[in-house]
């Protein structure tokens, strides 16, 4: 569904938390502009997944506030903060503003995945020293083994007693 947007703002921006009853938007773009379901749902998928097999620094998953907006060519942009007060650094932007939900879902696997990384070397999801890898498998979003590429979880239904 495309958009139209003010002559005066190239992108549309919806600022949100992920809590365990869903999604709490704290700034949308206007009263009836929804962002794209998939979208959403993967964001709560991978959300619902950093609360388990984290690794390094302590992070409240609770206090992270999450960025999506679509600019004026429908290009995606996803970025997150760990504290409602302070800047949302964006991942990345490219992918179109209606890809199906496994493609989301992997992409915001894959971009958190490495944010994390470089924040204070937090490892996830992670056992012991391998770091599972976000992947598609007959069109459904997968945490798959690094070596093995077997499949972990379905994105979204990661727990602690997963087994590898």
């Amino acid at each position: 569904m495309p958009y139209d947007l003010p002559w005066f703002d190239d992108r549309l921006v919806w600022t949100f938390r992920v809590l365990a009853t869903g999604p709490e938007f704290r700034e949308t773009p206007g009263p009836g502009i929804d962002a794209p379901r998939a979208w959403v749902d993967a964001v709560v998928a991978v959300a619902h997944d950093l609360r388990h097999l984290r690794h390094g620094r302590e992070v409240d998953p609770d206090r992270l506030m999450w960025e999506f907006s679509i600019g004026a060519d429908y290009d995606v942009g996803i970025g997150f903060s760990w504290r409602s007060t302070s800047a949302i650094g964006g991942f990345s932007n490219g992918m179109p503003m209606d890809a199906a939900f496994c493609d989301a879902a992997v992409w915001v696997a894959d971009l958190t995945q490495t944010e994390l990384a470089g924040y204070d070397f937090v490892q996830w999801p992670s056992h012991g020293h391998n770091l599972l890898k976000p992947r598609s498998i007959d069109g459904q979003p997968i945490w798959a083994h690094p070596h093995t590429n077997h499949t972990v979880c379905p994105i979204g239904e990661l727990s602690r007693d997963v087994k590898w």
